[in-house]
């Protein structure tokens, strides 16, 4: 690559990324003596300006985490842009606007950056195949797309990733916040030539008052020889950004939608938290959520309770509560306004309004009585404030978790046609998101259904992009699994730094069968979700409620779906646990497809050593997989799923896995021990009373476990599953089990 003579003003990325050619040739963003790569406009007033820098004051100093440089224009406006590099190798641009005039201006897009590859500039290798992608599909929903031999264009809300198919490099381009305005990124790749062209543009579509002043949204860019660590370290530094400070966690709750959808009852939801309460409670269970159909008249508007739930909504929290010790949660779409709600009727002239100035129709309710709906414009105060009061006052009613519906519908290009520059989708999905989290309380659970993600941030306790996961057992099942499976694993790198990620709730009743049922509770617990079941709980029978203990209590290590480049539908989840004295790794591998596949794990890919012996054991079928080197493979019938625990094996009996839960150990064991001058194992269960568990252990050649004949209580206390493998049986009296095994040595033979 050639460069120009003067690098006064050259953002230059690390010396790792001058490995990755196409990378750094990407982000050298060159801002010197008027010849600009990296371009900087904005619509005024429905003209695109453009600001040169042959006309701009600009200075650079060192700052203790790299360069920074600094630019202002003064014609039309006070226009500032700082350019930082950090010594990490990441760069970002932001900037403030301010109306130096005597009127009102009407700001619509702002470019942030546009990388173009200038004639003689860029000398690039020839690229084959193009670059993989993750990237926000609409406002909210992740996905991937592998790479392809072809060129490509990709565009993509708030940010995207690009991989090199080959050396696994990748770069990041995208904002680290979304407030001014509705975030977007794109790229051009040709064949041969690499990436031609890379934008940031941020539509703020709004009116400015002189004097007044708007930060701009900060635009990162950062390359890595590890296209996962690009993408967390992305997360990382919007995390750090955030304020307030990111939510993480999880959950465990039940939802009354797939049980009983609008037959949902006030006694219905009693008699399943007795069920959860006895059964889930003691796992970590935590919250009874009322869905659609607890308000009145089953529209959107009116949020009080209908005449299914006579007692009202402080006296079923409290039956919750005292009884079961269980929370109260609500589903709730606060920006939809059906036409024949009380809210609408009061105060039509708090919607979105057309080219007409009239309302704007949004859709027609799909259920009964199907009116016509709305959006809330909580861009205006007085809609705000209803907003922030309605959460208020469901939550002094004892509501203190909150499903969010319908929002997304406020975000993207929905602008009004009656003045785009005061009423936008963006600003009002911005302005009631803060709404709801003011109403609602700072200790509140709050989970949103399809938000954005930059929005999101320290605002939503969880949220999810995915579709509805449907009834169990319904044709629709496998579509939508699927797709939900593709964004979690897009998503991946969010979970637990800039919210906890969600799927929608799910549903295992009986109608589905067993691998189904399977795959459905691994997606939610591998995936590292919130546990949310949605059944009819008084009627399963106790091989569905087994199964769902399984993924009991919520809460995984961090996921990565190792094949994220390689596939549109990843499909070997990958997480690293570390518990009670062991180091294990958890590998699932799903086949989404409708025909037999085989799924293969590389042991370095899930840091593993190539060259040891590894033990495999298989969670659903609590069955010994072998043990293998360099790599395991296993076919998967169609629809099913397979979850493996791998640990390299050492030359004394251990753990290799429990059918108690689906991490086999991370949430079930503790203390697990290996007393070599006893030759004992030993280890304490952890799960409620009543269940029953099996730990599985490994038994290397030269050991044997110690059997007194005839039996007596210090005997190893094992059965024989097959080959290396033996299970110590742990009935839990209690919410714990110790447990104890004595092994003999077999001398080596002579």
């Amino acid at each position: 690559m050639e460069m120009i003579d003067s690098l006064d003003y050259v953002v230059v990325m690390t010396t790792m990324a001058l490995r990755a050619v196409w990378v750094w040739v990407l982000l050298c963003a060159t801002i010197a003596h008027g010849q600009e790569t990296s371009s900087f406009f904005l619509e005024i007033d429905g003209k695109l300006v453009a600001l040169p820098a042959a006309k701009s004051s600009s200075n650079e100093s060192r700052t203790s985490v790299g360069r920074s440089i600094h630019q202002q224009w003064d014609s039309p406006l006070r226009i500032e842009r700082v350019v930082q590099v950090y010594d990490s190798g990441a760069v970002t641009i932001s900037g403030r606007i301010t109306n130096t005039l005597d009127h009102d201006i009407a700001l619509d897009n702002v470019k942030m950056m546009d990388i173009a590859a200038a004639a003689g500039r860029w000398k690039m290798p020839t690229m084959h195949p193009s670059p993989a992608v993750v990237y926000v599909g609409g406002s909210s929903v992740l996905a991937c797309d592998p790479p392809e031999e072809k060129d490509r264009q990709y565009a993509s809300s708030q940010f995207m990733a690009l991989a090199d198919a080959k050396t696994r490099q990748g770069v990041v381009i995208g904002f680290l916040t979304a407030q001014a305005g509705w975030p977007s990124v794109s790229a051009k790749f040709e064949l041969g030539h690499g990436l031609m062209n890379v934008r940031a543009d941020s539509r703020v579509a709004r009116k400015l008052a002189p004097g007044k002043s708007i930060e701009l949204d900060t635009v990162y860019l950062a390359s890595n020889e590890n296209a996962f660590t690009a993408l967390e370290k992305y997360g990382d530094a919007v995390a750090a950004l955030a304020n307030p400070r990111p939510r993480t966690g999880p959950t465990a709750l039940w939802c009354s939608w797939y049980a009983h959808r609008m037959a949902m009852s006030e006694d219905l939801v009693l008699k399943n938290a007795e069920v959860a309460a006895k059964n889930f409670k003691p796992l970590g269970f935590e919250i009874m959520q009322l869905d659609h159909g607890w308000q009145k008249g089953d529209i959107t508007g009116n949020w009080v309770p209908n005449e299914r739930f006579p007692h009202g909504l402080k006296w079923l929290s409290e039956e919750l509560k005292n009884k079961y010790g269980l929370k109260l949660g609500l589903w709730i779409a606060p920006t939809d306004v059906a036409d024949t709600s009380d809210l609408y009727k009061q105060h039509p002239d708090w919607v979105l309004k057309g080219g007409d100035g009239k309302p704007l129709v949004n859709w027609r309710w799909y259920w009964k009585p199907n009116p016509n709906c709305y959006e809330l414009d909580a861009s205006l105060p007085a809609a705000k404030s209803w907003i922030e009061q309605t959460f208020a006052r469901l939550h002094s009613e004892g509501a203190s978790y909150f499903k969010i519906d319908f929002i997304a519908s406020s975000a993207g290009e929905q602008f009004s046609p009656a003045d785009p520059y005061t009423t936008h989708g963006w600003g009002v999905l911005n302005s009631a998101m803060h709404a709801i989290r003011a109403g609602a309380g700072a200790d509140a659970w709050i989970r949103y259904c399809q938000p954005p993600p930059l929005l999101s941030v320290g605002l939503a306790n969880s949220a999810y992009g995915g579709d509805d996961t449907y009834d169990a057992g319904v044709p629709e099942t496998m579509r939508t699994l699927r797709d939900n499976a593709r964004s979690l694993a897009a998503g991946y790198w969010i979970n637990d730094r800039l919210y906890h990620r969600e799927i929608c709730d799910m549903s295992v009743r009986m109608q589905a069968d067993v691998e189904e049922a399977r795959l459905r509770l691994a997606i939610m617990a591998l995936g590292g979700c919130s546990i949310s079941f949605s059944d009819e709980l008084q009627y399963l029978p106790p091989s569905r409620i087994r199964m769902m203990q399984q993924v009991l209590p919520p809460g995984a290590p961090a996921m990565r779906p190792i094949d994220l480049w390689d596939r549109s539908q990843p499909s070997v989840w990958h997480l690293h646990c570390s518990n009670a004295g062991r180091q294990w790794e958890i590998v699932g591998l799903f086949n989404f497809a409708d025909r037999e596949e085989e799924r293969t794990v590389q042991f370095v890919d899930v840091g593993l050593p190539a060259d040891a012996d590894v033990a495999a054991m298989e969670f659903w079928e609590s069955a010994f997989a072998g043990i293998h080197r360099q790599k395991l493979t296993m076919k998967l019938a169609p629809h099913t799923c397979r979850v493996l625990a791998l640990s390299k094996v050492t030359n004394v009996p251990q753990v290799v896995g429990t059918d108690m839960q689906i991490l086999q150990g991370m949430h079930d064991l503790q203390d697990v021990k290996w007393d070599d001058q006893k030759a004992t194992l030993s280890g304490v269960g952890r799960r409620m009373p009543g269940l029953l568990g099996r730990v599985f252990i490994h038994v290397p050649a030269g050991f044997d476990p110690h059997f007194d004949f005839p039996l007596r209580e210090t005997s190893a206390q094992l059965t024989h599953i097959s080959g290396p493998i033996w299970a110590v049986e742990l009935p839990f009296s209690s919410a714990t089990a110790p447990w104890n095994i004595p092994f003999g040595r077999i001398p080596p033979a002579p």
